[in-house]
């Protein structure tokens, strides 16, 4: 894990800085933190960080390219190459939408499925680590708020 003291500002009696406080910035802070940790652990395994994020959402089913460039956090043009190497790669696979022929949906392969169970377990055992020291009522006090503010400010 990272150091934990390069993260909190020293006690040196100055006032606190704007951003120490700025919740955007404690957000993106803890979030780059975090993600570092388990993407190291994703980079020991050869797989993609946006792999890992496509791979995991998919396992719930299949998804249209637009809704599934929102969850991964990326931009649907960026999306649809992420896919094309996936696709080459034998992870996921393209199919003509249900209702409307003209959309496409992406699905996980069963090769898919076998990059990404393992590194679901080691993602719920990261998940538990860095939750751990916050004791479990204000885990899920942190959880539960932290899925209010994305049903509050998502399009």
């Amino acid at each position: 894990m990272a150091d934990k003291k390069a993260a909190v500002p020293a006690d040196t009696g100055e006032p606190e800085r704007f951003v120490d406080g700025y919740l955007a910035y404690l957000l993106a802070r803890s979030s780059s933190l975090i993600s570092s940790e388990f993407n190291a652990e994703l980079a020991t395994r050869q797989v993609p960080v946006m792999h890992w994020r496509v791979l995991v959402t998919l396992l719930d089913g299949a998804m249209h390219v637009t809704d599934l460039a929102q969850i991964v956090l990326e931009k649907q043009p960026t999306m649809s190459k992420i896919i094309d190497r996936m696709e080459k790669l034998g992870l996921v696979q393209r199919q003509p939408g249900i209702s409307d022929r003209r959309s496409t949906l992406v699905s996980i392969t069963e090769e898919g499925i076998q990059v990404v169970k393992p590194l679901v377990q080691v993602a719920k055992q990261h998940e538990r680590d860095v939750l751990a020291p916050l004791g479990d009522k204000n885990a899920k006090v942190l959880v539960e708020v932290l899925k209010k503010l994305i049903a509050l400010h998502a399009p």
